[in-house]
């Protein structure tokens, strides 16, 4: 192979997948991954020092053995729930949450304090909240109270509305996904980066046969810039490969 002097700035497509008993599963991405950085293992030197006369001090044998194992880490932008989760050291799941009729549930409202209702999604619609010292005047919504129908929240807007109440609403049916943080500290991905170096337009094909993840970078949900995780952790060798990750470059 004849030598050519050339750059590489890599852009790349970049895949991720769980693995589950040994095996990549489903690939999600592209993500958009602007740090995919590869440390080296960190080898522990061990050297022979000369007490002799002529070399006193000096290194008569060296040698380096397994030190630290070869890390990664990987900063990304896209943040779907999955992703999301993986960026808050937790698991994804699938939620349903059907239709829901609550009839007198008993809250006392107040002026500036609001109270959790028994459920969320509340269709506005049809909650009618009633005096319960008379059990027959109705309050205003926007005028006597507010809700909050996602969260299920509820306050008084008056003193007409800051009494002991009845309230009666249906809430509508839901689905989406729940993210359950802090519940996984150790993930194991395998990453794929379909890629070109820009320098010469040839493609190149990354691959990280086996990584053990932890998400390292506090998240700032109310961030003013995009969100961004961070996950960082330790490439293995599986059962069947030469080394943990290899690239292909297109000649």
């Amino acid at each position: 192979m004849d030598y050519k002097d050339t750059g590489l700035i890599f852009a790349g497509n970049i895949y991720m997948a769980p693995i589950v008993d040994g095996l990549a599963t489903d690939f999600a991405g592209p993500i958009n991954v602007s740090r995919l950085e590869m440390t080296p293992p960190q080898p522990e030197s061990v050297d022979r020092t000369s007490f002799q006369r002529d070399t006193y001090g000096q290194v008569l044998d060296s040698v380096n053995l397994p030190g630290e194992a070869p890390r990664m880490a990987m900063d990304f932008d896209s943040l779907p729930s999955g992703l999301l989760a993986d960026a808050l050291a937790g698991t994804s799941e699938a939620y349903t949450s059907s239709v829901q009729s609550v009839t007198g549930e008993a809250v006392t409202l107040a002026e500036g304090v609001w109270q959790k209702l028994p459920y969320p999604n509340v269709d506005v619609s049809t909650i009618t909240v009633t005096l319960e010292s008379d059990g027959t005047t109705v309050l205003t919504r926007g005028t006597d109270y507010e809700v909050e129908s996602a969260s299920g929240l509820i306050r008084a807007l008056s003193a007409n509305g800051a009494a002991a109440v009845t309230i009666d609403f249906d809430t509508v049916e839901t689905s989406g996904q729940k993210i359950r943080g802090a519940t996984e500290i150790s993930k194991k991905r395998q990453i794929i980066m379909d890629g070109k170096n820009l320098v010469t337009g040839k493609n190149a094909v990354v691959t990280i046969f086996s990584a053990s993840f932890s998400a390292t970078q506090a998240l700032d949900l109310m961030a003013r810039e995009f969100i961004t995780g961070t996950l960082e952790g330790t490439m293995t060798t599986p059962e069947g490969k030469g080394s943990p990750y290899e690239i292909l470059m297109q000649e």
